[in-house]
């Protein structure tokens, strides 16, 4: 998963600048926000207030779960139909 960079608006509050994040790593999963809240451990109103910019997401949080979804999501997407893994380069 590569890393996501997102600009700062003008107008944007640093919590809305991290829940566009959030709701960016959630769109790439391709989970529902409910299925990511589950996956996470995460509180679903919490999630939505996040990426509502509603409240701020400490950002050892988001970098946190940007980890696990690259090391467990990916690794998912990464074994194939007989459950072996292939190397994706």
């Amino acid at each position: 998963m590569n890393d996501i960079t997102v600009e700062i608006k003008s107008s944007e509050t640093e919590a809305q600048r991290l829940g566009r994040m959030v709701k960016y790593l959630r769109l790439s999963t391709g989970m529902k926000r409910e299925d990511f809240a589950n996956y996470f451990h995460i509180p679903l109103g919490t999630v939505r207030d996040w990426e509502q910019g509603k409240r701020k997401m400490p950002e050892y949080v988001y970098e946190l779960i940007e980890y696990k979804a690259s090391q467990e999501l990916l690794m998912e997407k990464a074994e194939n139909v007989d459950g072996e893994l292939t190397c994706i380069i």
